[in-house]
């Protein structure tokens, strides 16, 4: 895996159900992860799925000042 760069970015888009959500940019994967992880809870929660396991996919891109690239892909399994 490439080292980051001081400019480098991260962001997550989760896909489950019929959602595809984008995170905001961050300084450290697991901080682009974990708002994923957190926002698609709380979208499902709002449309009534409470109490189930999801899966889902969280794909984790690095963005710099030239291009994104895909860096990660995650298969999770989420209690809502």
């Amino acid at each position: 895996m490439k080292m980051a760069s001081a400019n480098q970015k991260f962001y997550a888009i989760v896909k489950a159900y019929d959602f595809e959500i984008e995170t905001r940019l961050h300084d450290h994967i697991s901080s682009a992860v974990d708002e994923a992880i957190d926002r698609i809870k709380r979208i499902l929660q709002q449309e009534g799925v409470k109490g189930r396991k999801i899966n889902a996919i969280i794909e984790v891109f690095a963005k710099d000042e030239k291009a994104s690239n895909l860096i990660e892909s995650i298969k999770a399994r989420i209690i809502v």
